[in-house]
């Protein structure tokens, strides 16, 4: 069922190309060879990339991909092997943590911390508070079949369709409340960027802190946050959940939605599953190389990856209803 590959840093990011898997890694960007069971490529601060740590890859429409990182904007790498890296003015901030290309054709879109950034390939523009936006500071980001955005934020969840903006807070249902989760576990942020900007603090509860969004097969909404659980929102009510629910962790670093209608959540507690109704959770009991899981994506077999602190997991074999 299980294949673990340690790595000596931890994984946030993963995308299959060819016959190779890209990892992106808090000390670089690594091309893995499927076939060969060899990593075929490295790149970091000093070959190319202008931050160690890779946040996101998302696959380019022309063919190539997009490798966001976290202070060193967002790189572009095409088929041919050309480089091409944006950052500030271009976009709103260089600690970026998604990409989108949009889905009617409209160029891109790059979730950054001071504001969305929107390229329509002549020009650049970027969203902030002053636009609608209910928090500059953007973790989260997918889009509707009829190009609507929806945003994740630490302010809470905005919906922006191109000309008018909606925003949903706790006050309507986003995330658990304080009394809901008990044991509160306070997992500090590390960035220095993050610590030292006034009003933001990783610190203190804050259930409208959205890490991860989703889209499921029905169209409703899912979003999770950093220490309030996972909510979902159909377009009418919110519904929450969190560790006392079966969530594996209250912290949600990413989701995927099946088209079977099952939801993965990576969370601090394992991996959990969405299916029937119910929650189940794999942890390392499991297999799982880590507990701490901040990424899933999907090869073209179906199969579930997942990047975790220390290491990549890979579930194989999987059939709905085994677990």
């Amino acid at each position: 069922m299980w294949t673990n590959f340690q790595l000596n840093t931890s994984v946030h990011a993963l995308a299959f190309k060819g016959g190779e898997v890209w990892v992106g890694t808090e000390g670089g960007l690594l091309r893995y060879d499927l076939a060969a069971e060899a990593v075929v490529a490295r790149y970091d601060s000093g070959s190319g990339l202008r931050s160690d740590n890779v946040m996101v890859l998302e696959h380019a429409p022309d063919g190539g991909m997009w490798v966001g990182t976290h202070g060193g904007g967002l790189t572009h790498i095409s088929d041919t092997g050309r480089w091409t890296t944006h950052s500030v003015p271009d976009l709103g901030d260089p600690f970026v943590y998604q990409v989108a290309a949009d889905v009617n054709g409209n160029g891109y879109w790059v979730a950054t911390w001071s504001g969305l950034s929107h390229f329509d390939g002549r020009t650049w523009r970027t969203y902030t508070e002053a636009d609608g936006l209910v928090d500059d500071w953007v973790y989260a980001m997918v889009q509707d079949a009829d190009g609507t955005l929806w945003l994740g934020t630490e302010g809470g969840v905005s919906a922006f369709n191109g000309k008018t903006w909606r925003t949903w807070t706790h006050a309507e249902g986003l995330g658990a409340g304080r009394e809901q989760i008990g044991a509160y576990e306070v997992l500090g942020n590390p960035s220095r960027h993050h610590r030292e900007t006034p009003g933001k603090s990783a610190e203190g509860y804050n259930p409208n802190y959205v890490l991860s969004a989703a889209i499921d097969a029905a169209g409703d909404h899912w979003f999770g946050t950093w220490g309030a659980g996972l909510s979902r929102f159909d377009g009418e009510h919110w519904q929450t959940w969190t560790v006392a629910d079966g969530l594996g962790g209250n912290y949600v670093t990413d989701l995927y939605a099946d088209a079977d209608g099952t939801v993965w959540a990576t969370t601090e507690g394992g991996v959990s599953r969405f299916g029937d109704g119910r929650w189940s959770t794999l942890t390392e009991a499991e297999g799982l190389v880590s507990n701490a899981v901040f990424s899933v994506t999907v090869d073209a077999r179906g199969r579930k990856w997942f990047g975790a602190m220390g290491g990549i997991s890979r579930l194989d074999g999987f059939e709905r209803g085994t677990i």
